[in-house]
């Protein structure tokens, strides 16, 4: 289901985004031109770009001619700080459209606001649609905040549907990086299917990586009891073996709750062993407060 471009994120988040930051952890190779900490040091002291100053910077490093001309404090960088390159995978299963709103929709969303406080930070983004098997790039590298409204509208119009083979689809991927910033993995990781092998793919490349889980309310708590006929989102039809008719009660209830936990335990163990960072949400939260709050708890955002 493709979703209203201007719609996936409001002005008051994206004010509310002008105070934070993506938290890179290490030092990271880079194209020169941002304001990250690279693993050259002093490589070169050649003159590369400007930034506006903040708070904190050194401001022997501040251009006072410039800043006599703008009014403006404006910080010289130079070759040996580094711009990244960001890359955002969105699982578009057909499992992810479910929920009020939808998890599709809400990914699509938090997709948008990383962009965003990655090219506030000077860097670059990509965001690539996780669909079957394969790993497309949604559109080219987005760098400045023009650019990423205009690749707004090409990331609202991603659908979903079918049954993404998550491993399969983000080792496709035609141009992972390395060493040059964050990979998030946005997915509900309700399937059969390998994510842990994609999650160890992301990191092989040097690259820091973090897990984004979405989960509707109902996945997290079902009203659910009777005799039921149960499709499964990814079927590939009525026959599929795994539409099942059950009958639903407590014991069902708890069972489905001891899986669910099973299933958050291992997330986290795994993510723990490997230095992952992780969080869950669920999709009916509002946008700033899956960011701001969640986000900012499990240290993606500072």
């Amino acid at each position: 289901m493709a979703k209203d471009g201007l719609r996936l994120i409001d002005n008051e988040t994206i004010a509310l985004s002008e105070s934070r930051d993506l938290n890179i952890r290490g030092l990271m190779e880079g194209l020169f031109g941002g304001n990250r900490r690279s693993a050259f040091y002093g490589s070169s002291m050649d003159f590369a770009d400007y930034r506006e100053y903040a708070p904190g910077d050194d401001p022997r490093r501040v251009d006072w001619n410039l800043w006599a001309r703008t009014d403006k404090l404006w910080l010289k960088l130079f070759t040996d700080e580094r711009r990244q390159h960001h890359r955002i995978y969105i699982d578009c299963s057909a499992s992810m459209d479910w929920g009020q709103p939808e998890k599709h929709l809400i990914a699509l969303k938090t997709a948008a606001l990383l962009g965003l406080l990655a090219v506030n930070g000077m860097d670059r983004v990509s965001w690539y649609a996780l669909e079957e098997d394969r790993c497309r790039r949604i559109t080219e590298a987005v760098s400045g905040r023009e650019k990423w409204a205009l690749g707004l509208d090409a990331l609202a119009g991603v659908p979903c549907g079918g049954d993404t083979k998550l491993a399969r689809a983000v080792m496709s991927c035609p141009d992972p990086g390395r060493r040059d910033g964050i990979s998030f993995l946005l997915s509900d990781f309700l399937t059969d299917e390998d994510w842990k092998s994609a999650a160890d793919w992301l990191s092989e490349t040097g690259r820091e990586v973090c897990l984004i889980r979405i989960l509707s309310p109902d996945e997290v708590n079902p009203a659910l009891t009777g005799k039921l006929r149960l499709k499964d989102a990814e079927a590939a039809g009525e026959d599929d073996g795994r539409n099942l008719r059950m009958d639903i009660g407590r014991e069902r209830l708890r069972a489905y709750a001891a899986a669910l936990a099973w299933l958050d335990d291992e997330l986290k163990r795994f993510c723990a062993a490997r230095r992952i960072r992780l969080f869950t949400t669920t999709c009916d939260r509002p946008l700033s407060r899956i960011l701001f709050d969640g986000a900012v708890r499990s240290e993606m955002v500072r």
